[in-house]
Parts: structure tokens; sequence; C-alpha cells
């Protein structure tokens, strides 16, 4: 029996980004911009450990619980038990560091992408800005509705490359450039 894994799905090339909009650059965003820092959980011992905090942060107080709907600033995503095992899987990311920044990050986005794959499908990109070391992308898929998918926290320099697609939400609004405000 021969085993292949399955092909990396990739978000496609020659979207309007960020750049395209003339929206501020995550690695030099003002303070001001930015939301509030956010101490980490404790890291778990192991995937199981892991999925055990990820249930409890998003409430998922029952065994017959099967998802968790969270109210956005583009409507409701659903948050599914059976979703959740493959955020925290890779152990070295501890992923379940940073359920609350993913939960903020989806009540509270700097900005919402509707992102192109090169498979020919969407996903939502909920970017949130910090004042920390590190910046926070919750990906939500739409095949079946509004579906947590994963999330994962990076640098601003690394976060800039997901602001592509259609954006459909930002929190701020920029000023006329030429009155020297925002």
């Amino acid at each position: 029996m021969i085993v292949t894994a399955a092909p990396l799905i990739k978000e496609a090339a020659g979207q309007q980004t960020w750049i395209d909009l003339a929206l501020p650059d995550l690695r030099t965003l003002a303070r001001e911009l930015r939301s509030a820092a956010i101490d980490e959980i404790k890291r778990a011992e192991d995937a199981d450990g892991a999925l055990k905090i990820l249930l409890a942060y998003f409430g998922f107080v029952d065994e017959a619980l099967l998802a968790i709907t969270i109210l956005t600033p583009i409507g409701n995503i659903a948050v599914r038990r059976d979703k959740l095992a493959h955020i925290v899987e890779k152990r070295p990311d501890s992923r379940e560091r940073y359920v609350r920044h993913a939960i903020d990050t989806l009540t509270g986005p700097f900005e919402v992408w509707r992102i192109l794959y090169d498979n020919g499908e969407y996903r939502l990109a909920f970017i949130n800005a910090y004042e920390a070391k590190n910046d926070m992308l919750v990906v939500v898929d739409v095949r079946n509705g509004y579906v947590l998918w994963n999330f994962m926290h990076a640098p601003a320099r690394a976060m800039n490359k997901h602001r592509q697609g259609k954006l459909l939400y930002k929190r701020y609004v920029l000023e006329d450039k030429e009155k020297g405000q925002l």
C-alpha cells in the first residue's frame, strides 16, 4: 500500500494586498491601533491536554456539546469540537497557548480578509495586531458554513503576507494623509 501526502493548499498568488489598498504596515503599526497584549496559557504536556485547554476556553462544558458559536464583526463563526484536535497536533507549536488570542481575534479583529487558495476555494483570515512580539491569524473555513479551522501566531512581518484577497472588515478608519493624520 502506497500512502501519499495530501497536496499542500496555499494562498493563491496575484490577489489584491494591503499594499494595493494603502493600508498600514503591521511592522510599523501605531500603538493605538494595536490590541492590548494578552497573557499566554501554560503549555500542555501532550496533545490530549492541549485539546482539553481548547475545549475549556471555547466553552465546551458538556460532552454532548458539538459546536459553539462566536459572534464576529462579519457574522457568526462555529467552533466545532471535531475540528479542534488538528490545531494542537503539532506539539512544537503549542498553539493551545494562544487560545485567548484566537477568541479575541475572532471577536475584535484588526482586519478580516477573504482569501482565495490555489485549489479554487476560499477561507477567511481574521488578523489581529497586538502590543506584543507576535500578532494573530485565525483561519475560518467557508465550505460548510463559517467554521474555525486553525489559528497561529507570528511576527508582523510574517502576518503581512496573509493580508490579501478581498478585505471584508477593518476596525480602523484612515484619515486623509494630506491633513497630516493617520
